[in-house]
């Protein structure tokens, strides 16, 4: 059904997964894994001055078929879609990201709470360079090895959870949230604010990142990065817009409808 909203097994084909495609468990991890490592974050569009649509056509077509990436509203938007056509019971939260501060940015960040199994899982899609490669159960303490990241939910004050990351050997609060859903409509106005605004930080930097099992790959603005699992990291200039061009495609699979001069 080529017009259908969600082409699941387009979306199959795209991430490369091959597990089952259950209400259960191991369909969450092996899913959230599979985009993770097949769909990068990206927020060129902004940069190509082309508009950022939510509604779930939207969505398929430049993640699933033009084999594109997205920030926070896309890619965990999309993975909304599928979970839902699965029969996952999904709601949307939004965190305040604590990684960019002081001064705090609004909330502001989606992030999806799903139930399998009789557990909330909180599943993330769309926070870059730092993010989950796999859903993490939704209790605070325990630790959670992820390839080359470890993760960890904080109980705070006000039913507020941080989602923490180990850093050189110390806890870094990624983000906030609360278990207050979020509806749409909320999110468009956020996506017109930070595809849209002069002052939006999604404007100062283009941002590509991806991870891989054996580490992760980012290009902001003439820079390109791959670090590796076992912490090792190499620094790439690019220095001409061809450079650009061909290190999007090697490296992320992205060919970009329009010329993005750096």
């Amino acid at each position: 059904m080529p017009n259908a909203p969600l082409d699941l097994a387009a979306y199959v084909a795209r991430v490369g997964y091959r597990g089952p495609l259950t209400h259960s468990l191991e369909t969450l991890v092996g899913l959230h894994r599979a985009q993770a490592f097949r769909i990068p974050f990206e927020n060129l569009d902004i940069h190509l001055n082309r508009p950022i649509g939510l509604e779930p056509a939207s969505l398929v077509q430049k993640l699933v078929h033009e084999q594109r990436g997205g920030y926070c509203y896309e890619a965990n938007g999309l993975f909304r879609l599928v979970l839902q056509e699965l029969g996952f019971a999904v709601t949307c939260l939004v965190g305040r990201n604590l990684l960019a501060g002081p001064p705090l940015r609004p909330r502001a960040h989606q992030v999806l709470l799903v139930e399998v199994e009789g557990q909330p899982w909180l599943a993330d899609l769309g926070f870059g360079a730092n993010g989950l490669i796999e859903p993490i159960p939704l209790e605070a303490g325990p630790e959670h090895q992820q390839f080359f990241d470890r993760y960890r939910l904080q109980a705070a004050p006000q039913h507020n959870y941080h989602l923490q990351l180990q850093m050189q050997g110390q806890w870094q609060s990624l983000y906030t949230f609360t278990l207050d859903e979020a509806q749409p409509s909320d999110f468009q106005m956020m996506n017109f604010y930070y595809s849209q605004a002069p002052d939006s930080p999604f404007r100062k930097q283009r941002i590509t990142t991806l991870a891989t099992p054996d580490g992760r790959i980012s290009l902001i603005d003439r820079e390109l990065k791959i670090r590796r699992a076992d912490g090792s990291t190499s620094t790439t200039p690019v220095t001409s817009d061809a450079a650009y061009e061909q290190t999007l495609a090697t490296h992320f699979g992205i060919r970009l409808p329009a010329a993005l001069p750096i």
